[in-house]
């Protein structure tokens, strides 16, 4: 705000005004709130993502742009100028959603402190007055209108300073994770049962029951084919856990089902060549499991990469035998198979149950 006056007395530039100064006009400069602001911001709020505004700024003016951005939580702010001795940052994060008169170190603090309660932190900034924040956060993002030490600091650089791209970048960002992390936890089974299964046979002194072309089977029907397709989904909900936690927690019980199985058919009364044929076909339903499991709930999409991998899985098993070294299961084969499996699906459906059910997106 400038205003303008006139005062018949003279005064000297360094001496204070004159009374009786009659003003003339006031001059008021306002930052304007681009229109697609309070929609970004509803949009974070619907998504449950905490938006907090930092600023160097006095506290009426932050609080004053806060409101008419379109941010709910304007009115509870702080002026962190006027604190004094030790601050728990963390209660002012969950106390305040505006802070003002804040130093470079202040801001840089309440990123940690969110982190400490095991948030995930999206710094935005465009002045060196933001650098230390910037560098702590998880992902950074810098318009281009900004600072060059800010640009070059940032993860995400906004080239048209359009703030209405994060709600594409975080739709996107949680696709991904969404999808990664429903692959791995197919990936991981086979992972977690040949280390497993690898050591049993050395301190068993007994060979790995399957060869490379059976593996290369499971890895290119029911590994890499689904997931080459689910990444054409739209899977935007939120995150809720990290990301290797939730893929071990999902593939641990198909893997340690698996490795159960192959050792109670390893206890019946068959040849070598029947047993290893009866454990691939348990470790295929079982891998099929998981990856159906991982389709709940069923799309369009998934229903139909379920069931081409099943049906194309069985017809390479029924057109290339010999490739892959398996033997025609004979009826009491069959029925043990079945047998096992099914005990082994009542187990799983008893754990996911027990457990709150399965994870596919953290």
């Amino acid at each position: 705000m400038v205003v303008f006056g006139y005062s018949e007395k003279t005064w000297d530039e360094n001496e204070q005004l004159p009374d009786g100064i009659v003003p003339l006009c006031v001059i008021l400069f306002e930052d304007r709130i681009r229109a697609y602001v309070p929609q970004t911001l509803a949009f974070f709020e619907k998504e449950k993502v905490n938006v907090k505004v930092i600023s160097g700024d006095h506290i009426r003016t932050v609080c004053a742009i806060a409101k008419k951005a379109g941010l709910k939580g304007w009115k509870k702010a702080i002026d962190l100028s006027k604190l004094e001795g030790s601050v728990d940052y963390a209660d002012l994060c969950q106390q305040y959603d505006v802070f003002a008169r804040v130093t470079p170190r202040q801001k840089q603090k309440l990123v940690l402190a969110l982190q400490k309660e095991g948030h995930r932190v999206a710094m935005t900034g465009d002045g060196v007055n933001d650098l230390l924040a910037l560098k702590t956060a998880d992902c950074s993002i810098a318009v281009a209108q900004g600072s060059d030490a800010a640009r070059q600091i940032s993860q995400i650089v906004l080239l048209e300073s359009d703030f209405t791209n994060l709600r594409d970048v975080v739709k996107e960002g949680r696709k991904v994770v969404h999808n990664v992390t429903r692959t791995a936890g197919v990936f991981f089974i086979k992972t977690i049962y040949s280390i497993l299964l690898s050591i049993f046979c050395v301190i068993g002194n007994f060979g790995f029951p399957f060869i490379p072309i059976q593996i290369t089977l499971i890895d290119a029907a029911m590994e890499a084919y689904p997931s080459f397709l689910t990444i054409f989904e739209n899977d935007i909900r939120p995150i809720r856990n990290r990301f290797l936690d939730t893929a071990i927690r999902n593939a641990l019980p198909f893997s340690i089902s698996a490795l159960v199985m192959m050792g109670v058919v390893a206890l019946l009364p068959f040849s070598i060549q029947e047993q290893h044929t009866m454990m691939y076909t348990l470790l295929i339903l079982t891998t099929m499991a998981a990856v159906i499991k991982s389709c709940v709930p069923f799309t369009k999409m998934r229903l139909f990469i379920c069931v081409t991998m099943i049906i194309g899985t069985f017809a390479a098993l029924w057109l290339f035998p010999a490739l892959l070294d398996i033997t025609a299961l004979s009826g009491t084969q069959i029925i043990w198979v079945l047998l096992i499996f099914c005990g082994g699906t009542v187990v799983l459906y008893g754990w996911f149950h027990f457990k709150g059910g399965i994870e596919y997106g953290i």
